[in-house]
């Protein structure tokens, strides 16, 4: 189960490319191919409180998203 406040439409699509987890054999979730405009490519996910994240599976895995900072912040 995801964090239920990932952003699934980043700021720039031109340089955000979504990837299915699934296609690598996990379950279906979307993450981003993030480039930097150099060429130079990371995974990324998206949060709608700060933007942009390297943790591209804190956001999937239900204990680490809960234990999440910004999540907690948003939610008590």
């Amino acid at each position: 189960m995801e964090c239920p406040f990932i952003n699934k439409r980043p700021v720039d699509e031109r340089c955000n490319h979504p990837v299915n987890y699934s296609q690598f054999g996990g379950e279906d979730y979307i993450f981003f191919d993030h480039d930097d405009g150099f060429g130079h490519i990371t995974r990324v996910q998206f949060c709608q409180f700060i933007g942009r994240k390297r943790d591209v599976f804190q956001c999937f895995n239900e204990s680490e998203w809960k234990a999440c900072p910004h999540y907690r912040n948003h939610t008590e």
